[in-house]
């Protein structure tokens, strides 16, 4: 499912993984693939709390912006189709789980943001949840170089008109590794160095490992060996980003965006990020908080801006949101996009990237 050709899936008899649960507000669940049992969130379209799809072509957008994002070379986490017959919503998107077999875990940002303000409630405090103290957050655990992947994320939203970059919209991927190696004659570990790794591995391995806790408990035991274990970090790759290319607006508002150039300028104008500048109340516009991170990180900034430049084709991007249903089967040709829902898709992307460029 790495292309930017959207694939169909038809997963209406893959298992559901009951073990886990999924927050947000969109139709969604774990299920498992029947072959290699890997783990893969299907999500439909955001509900209201009637149960009523509130809008029924988000899912669409999230497929989209994940082709998109990739044409431009921002590190995305691939959406393609989905079908369950079964489900309430019968069509949705379907991407991999970013976390193999327990191996790994993904922190989404609210755990730093919290860990640095225990005060802070992100439900309450809304405007709080500024650029600076997301910094902060990343500074305090260490995580500072991921600063620059928050910057990233900003310019892939202002190109997507993304309103929904909260704080469970992006993490950091941490990563386990335990390595046995047979000692040395001359290598000696002392008792209590060993029953300290020993209480680590035994801890963090019925975390992540409870499969081989057995298996390491048997060498930690055994003096004949030596049991490493290495932390590694990485930020996730961009994920969530259903919230924008009008999937708010209904079909007779389309057709007016498409058509009244005055009015899709003023759609773009007034779009907003949910991701706040510290001193302002009211949330930025995407491009107002791009001028700003080019005021205090120029560098950061014009290189993915310049990317974006390098890479801009109209006719590639008319191409991938052109065809981003072609795999549907006819006999569900109902959830295909409308050709003017693709003209806005499109016209959105571009107006927004040459405005984007513009700052180069």
């Amino acid at each position: 499912m790495n292309s930017l050709e959207t694939t169909f899936t038809d997963i209406s008899d893959w298992q559901k993984n009951v073990h886990y649960s999924t927050g947000g507000t969109r139709s969604k669940y774990i299920a498992l693939h029947p072959q290699t049992n890997e783990e893969y969130f299907f999500k439909g379209s955001q509900e209201n709390l009637l149960g009523e799809i509130k809008y029924s072509n988000e899912f669409w957008s999230e497929i989209a912006s994940s082709k998109i994002g990739q044409f431009f070379g921002f590190p995305m986490l691939d959406y393609n189709i989905a079908f369950n017959k079964y489900h309430k919503q019968k069509i949705g998107c379907i991407s991999k789980s970013m976390v193999y077999s327990s191996r790994n875990k993904l922190t989404e940002g609210v755990t730093y943001l919290t860990g640095t303000n225990s005060n802070y409630i992100p439900s309450f405090h809304k405007t709080d949840y500024t650029f600076q103290f997301i910094c902060e957050a990343l500074q305090k655990f260490n995580f500072e170089k991921h600063i620059e992947n928050i910057i990233e994320i900003i310019v892939f939203d202002s190109i997507i008109g993304n309103s929904d970059r909260h704080q469970e919209n992006w993490g950091i991927l941490t990563a386990h590794k335990i390595t046995i190696e047979e000692k040395s004659i001359d290598e000696e570990v002392s008792s209590v160095t060993r029953r300290s790794l020993y209480r680590k591995v035994r801890r963090l391995a019925s975390r992540f490992f409870s499969d081989e806790n057995k298996e390491l408990t048997r060498l930690l035991e055994d003096p004949n060996y030596t049991v490493k274990f290495k932390t590694s970090y990485q930020f996730a790759p961009i994920y969530d980003s259903g919230c924008c290319l009008g999937r708010e607006h209904t079909d007779e508002k389309v057709l007016k965006l498409i058509s009244d150039s005055q009015m899709i300028e003023a759609y773009i104008k007034k779009g907003e990020s949910e991701i706040h500048w510290e001193g302002h109340l009211k949330k930025r516009k995407h491009f107002e908080l791009i001028e700003l991170l080019l005021e205090y990180y120029p560098t950061e900034t014009k290189k993915f801006i310049a990317r974006v430049n390098e890479k801009y084709n109209s006719e590639s991007i008319k191409g991938i949101i052109e065809n981003v249903d072609v795999n549907v089967p006819k006999d569900l040709i109902n959830f295909k996009l409308s050709e003017t829902r693709k003209q806005l898709m499109f016209k959105l992307i571009t107006l927004r990237i040459e405005k984007l460029i513009q700052y180069l």
